[in-house]
């Protein structure tokens, strides 16, 4: 049986009470997974979340008649955690690299916590929300560091992407389209091109400017 200690050992709860952990681990179910066992399968309806508490955890993704490794998780790690929010199949397989123990939160018992008002779920609602902005980060990174590499950047003869540009774009697209899963150490700073930049006087383009009454 899982304790709270063990859960603090992960480093990724020092935020959490242990009245709120005593929660967590009652609302969870212990999972033990065997070395190249399935966690999750790509393409099967998504229902739960993993919190990797030993082990790691391989994520691979299968694409166009082969298999890529997007990365490796390891103690802390939270994968799947869209499934709580959202009904969409897995964009990826979640398949153990060692003996494994892991906790697995259910989209149900997640949605009687918030049914239920409980900061437990509030908390977890903030960290989907700050994974998927860091994956957005990610994404936005990697496309600008495509774009300023000409050699990486340029077609080949044949007009189609070279190699390393094609790599690079599927890099992308993971970034973007698997924001439950996180792939690597996230660069948190964004660098926004310079015509993306609004200064402070003006509005929103979505907003209408104010009236100027001397030209009606």
């Amino acid at each position: 049986m899982i304790t709270v200690e063990q859960l603090r050992a992960t480093g990724q709860f020092g935020s959490f009470t242990d009245a709120e952990l005593e929660v967590f681990l009652g609302a969870t179910v212990t999972r033990t997974f065997a070395p190249r066992e399935v966690l999750c399968q790509q393409s099967r309806p998504a229902t739960s979340c993993f919190i990797i508490v030993s082990g790691e955890v391989d994520v691979v993704k299968e694409s166009a008649g082969r298999e890529r490794l997007l990365t490796r998780l390891s103690a802390g790690a939270t994968a799947g955690q869209l499934a709580l929010i959202d009904r969409a199949p897995r964009t990826a397989s979640l398949r153990a690299n060692s003996a494994v123990v892991a906790l697995e939160l259910t989209r149900d018992v997640f949605e009687r916590l918030v049914n239920a008002s409980s900061p437990l779920a509030f908390r977890f609602r903030v960290h989907i929300a700050i994974a998927t902005g860091r994956q957005l980060r990610e994404a936005n990174r990697r496309l600008l560091a495509l774009l300023g590499t000409p050699n990486q950047a340029s077609p080949t003869a044949s007009g189609a992407p070279d190699a390393a540009a094609r790599a690079a774009l599927e890099q992308i697209q993971d970034a973007v389209g698997d924001l439950d899963v996180p792939f690597e150490p996230f660069d948190l700073l964004e660098i926004t091109p310079p015509e993306r930049i609004v200064r402070r006087s003006d509005p929103p383009a979505d907003l209408p400017r104010p009236r100027d009454p001397s030209q009606e």
